[in-house]
């Protein structure tokens, strides 16, 4: 059978996207190897509309698949709109946002099929013609136009099974980077009350075997890859794993850098095991930090505190290695005078990088239940999941020990930091002090970032040249 899948143009501040969809790549080479016909349309790359609806009346396919997030969900649900007023053509979602709302997606939009959960194998029996009430992990209509939810799939135990994406369909040529992301698990144990990993992928760690994996990076290796990310959300989770994977690369003598840019947990990282990952070529570490206020982390279930946060970055620091801290405004308990010596906690941090995001509720999370028995929203889901780069400083809720006005302070607080954290690593300490300066005006800073972000390829060139040169960081 033949299926085109599409990734919607939704990029947030990059102008162009940085590496292929993993997502779709599983799903391709998973029906490619099945001997299906494949053609992508990643619309992030500039595809408009109409050149897609070329492509389709071109290609013919049985079935048009596309994927979703959560953010900026209406702009899909437009595009299937005006793909069915053309075509009768069956339309497939999947990806998180049709995991975590399933039916609303076919009581809202113009889809004919949702998948929930990982979709490699239940595609794969869509492309089998398998009768639609017999597909775990499927909801569709039946004639009548009633919805009908099929019994949810079990999370693939073996992950080995699959294929890894080679993007034969991708434009690869096109991307910002020239850089792999690799999956290595699937799951998360954990329980941070804003997160919907669980949701949509479920509890637990599912590992690939090691040497599946460090094949998939000599695959591209071999054809002249040396930057790789792994988009996983707990890489150091299960620690001799990690370690063995670390030991295969140095083993098959890969010369490589690999970014851990999701964010791991401060709880599962120490001097032993980041020495071994440096010396497999690991040089960037993003951590999950949210806030250095006991309470906050306890109310957001997170399981860390903020003496395992400094340690985890002074261990990074101290190897010579790029740190990142995310951290999140506005969590339960959160307040501007707690924010403050969070800001303040971060930068005593010495962090490469650091990011600030105001708390964004998604529905069907406990944060999202959380805020509608103790705040209040400010928009509806519908319109902060919808216009959130619009919102990025806006708060969507608040609470009265924490008003929207506060969460602004903060939130210009962290993006100063930010921009500041940005300069130091792109120019160095003392080029940048004029410029900091400048941006301590909110509306000078935030066209200096738009400005910057559409440069980002010789911005990310000139700091891995300043990284070479240094032969790691040091922050002023």
């Amino acid at each position: 059978m033949k299926f085109i899948l599409i990734n919607p143009p939704s990029m947030g501040r990059y102008w162009k996207p940085a590496t292929p969809h993993v997502g779709l790549g599983y799903l391709s080479e998973t029906l490619l190897t099945n001997r299906h016909q494949v053609e992508i349309a990643d619309m992030r790359l500039g595809m408009r509309l109409g050149e897609l609806v070329a492509n389709i009346k071109k290609f013919r396919p049985d079935y048009i698949g596309i994927t979703a997030a959560s953010l900026e969900y209406q702009k899909v649900y437009n595009d299937i709109a005006n793909l069915k007023n053309i075509f009768t053509i069956p339309v497939v979602m999947g990806g998180p946002h049709a995991s975590v709302v399933k039916e609303q997606v076919l009581q809202y939009s113009k889809t004919d099929l949702v998948v929930v959960g990982e979709g490699e194998r239940t595609i794969l029996e869509i492309a089998k013609r398998i009768p639609y009430r017999k597909i775990n992990g499927l909801i569709w209509r039946d004639r009548r136009g009633t919805i009908i939810t099929n019994p949810p799939r079990e999370g693939i135990r073996t992950l080995d099974e699959l294929p890894f994406p080679k993007y034969q369909k991708f434009q690869l040529g096109k991307y910002l980077e020239h850089k792999i992301a690799i999956v290595a698990e699937r799951g998360c144990p954990y329980d941070c009350t804003y997160c919907a990993s669980r949701l949509i992928l479920g509890r637990g760690f599912r590992f690939r075997n090691p040497l599946k994996i460090v094949e998939e990076i000599k695959y591209w290796y071999q054809r002249g890859y040396r930057e790789f990310g792994f988009n996983d959300d707990e890489f150091t989770g299960y620690r001799q794993w990690a370690e063995n994977i670390c030991d295969l690369i140095v083993k098959e003598n890969i010369k490589a850098s690999f970014e851990l840019r999701t964010g791991i947990r401060v709880d599962k990282t120490d001097a032993s095991l980041l020495t071994k990952m440096k010396s497999a070529g690991f040089f960037f570490f993003a951590f999950g930090a949210e806030s250095s206020d006991a309470n906050v982390l306890k109310l957001a279930r997170k399981g860390i505190t903020a003496l395992q946060i400094k340690r985890a970055v002074r261990v990074v620091n101290t190897l010579g290695l790029e740190s990142s801290g995310f951290f999140m405004i506005g969590l339960p308990g959160d307040t501007l005078k707690k924010f403050r010596k969070t800001l303040a906690f971060a930068k005593s941090l010495k962090l490469s990088e650091v990011r600030f995001y105001n708390a964004v509720p998604y529905p069907g999370t406990d944060f999202y239940r959380w805020i509608l028995q103790y705040g209040r929203l400010l928009y509806p889901p519908e319109i902060y999941l919808n216009t959130y780069d619009r919102l990025q400083r806006n708060p969507v809720f608040e609470t009265k020990e924490f008003p929207a006005e506060e969460r602004q302070i903060a939130y210009d607080l962290g993006e100063q930091f930010f921009t500041e954290r940005l300069l130091v690593k792109t120019l160095g300490g003392s080029l940048t002090k004029p410029l900091i300066l400048l941006c301590r005006n909110n509306i000078l800073r935030h066209l200096l970032l738009k400005i910057g972000f559409r440069f980002t390829v010789p911005v990310r060139k000139l700091q891995k040249f300043r990284r070479t040169r240094s032969g790691g960081w040091f922050l002023v």
